[in-house]
């Protein structure tokens, strides 16, 4: 098998072609094709969009499930990412690494790539900081060294952490639960 790693001119241009609908990271020089949202992810990022901007909103600016410029090589669409603060809301330029405070993805049916692929890339970035939401864990990543986290944290509901680039108020993880909708 034959790979072939593709920068980021390219996978622009491939965005442009790309069929209506399709939703498309570049991670490492490959393109990944991103799972639909379900209703559970969906109301995981709704969550956490509403939380972090009510703690952090005067701090942060809350990004949803945007582009966020890792490398030539990485575009990656986190779930969600809180920014430093800008008079133009990027909108002159994508955020870069030095513009991140906190990634966090929702990990529900993505879990492996989020893992295996994801995570290793923003250590290598050197994102300071990442959480991966599970349907009730919370897991943060912190110190990058090379391709990986030296600090691993494991909190369940009810649990409380706050981003070191931000302090307090400590965000309390408490995920919504409730009977889907019939």
């Amino acid at each position: 098998m034959v790979r072939h790693r593709i920068n980021l001119e390219e996978f622009q241009a491939l965005l442009e072609k790309a069929p209506e609908g399709v939703r498309l990271e570049l991670l490492d020089g490959e393109v990944y094709e991103m799972a639909p949202i379900g209703s559970g992810h969906a109301g995981l990022v709704i969550y956490l969009a509403k939380a972090l901007e009510r703690l952090y909103g005067d701090r942060a600016l809350v990004s949803v499930q945007n582009p966020l410029l890792l490398s030539p090589h990485s575009l990656p669409q986190p779930d969600l990412v809180l920014l430093r603060p800008r008079e133009d809301f990027y909108t002159q330029s994508l955020p870069r690494v030095e513009d991140v405070l906190l990634v966090v993805e929702v990990s529900l049916s993505t879990r492996e790539i989020d893992q295996k692929v994801k995570l290793p890339l923003y250590a290598q970035a050197g994102i300071p900081e990442v959480w991966m939401v599970g349907e009730e864990t919370l897991e943060v990543y912190r110190e990058p060294k090379g391709g990986r986290y030296r600090l691993h944290l494991l909190l369940e509901a009810g649990e409380e952490v706050a981003p070191l680039s931000l302090g307090a108020p400590p965000f309390s993880f408490n995920p919504p639960r409730g009977t889907p909708p019939a």
